[in-house]
């Protein structure tokens, strides 16, 4: 069962880095981590650490409460894709920065709603 979670979770951390342009030695690099493990979180043959899943996550666009819900429900997701554009290491760390921010302000907005 565990297994099979795991194996989910990789396939959609592959299609969303594939659908947002990026290259696996790109993430990689942002990462700090061999191609080979991004390559076993992708085929979900390796346990993500949070901190590894956060920055992915952070660098894809997704908060983790939108990351579960499209490991549920892909097909509820439109992906907007980057892949018409070569993107640069540095643009990578600008479009990390930049979700940050648009993360921190969808979390600032939930909570003056309640």
């Amino acid at each position: 069962m565990e297994e099979k979670i795991y194996r989910k979770i990789g396939k959609c951390l592959k299609e969303i880095r594939r659908q947002r342009g990026f290259t696996k030695k790109q993430v990689s690099k942002h990462l700090k981590i061999s191609r080979r493990k991004l390559i076993r979180y992708e085929k979900g043959v390796e346990k993500i650490s949070m901190d590894v899943l956060e920055r992915l996550l952070t660098l894809y666009g997704f908060s983790y409460k939108e990351f579960l819900n499209y490991v549920k429900n892909p097909e509820m997701y439109v992906l907007i894709s980057l892949a018409s554009h070569k993107i640069s290491d540095e643009d990578i760390e600008v479009i990390a920065h930049i979700n940050q921010f648009v993360i921190n302000l969808n979390l600032m907005y939930s909570l003056e709603k309640k």
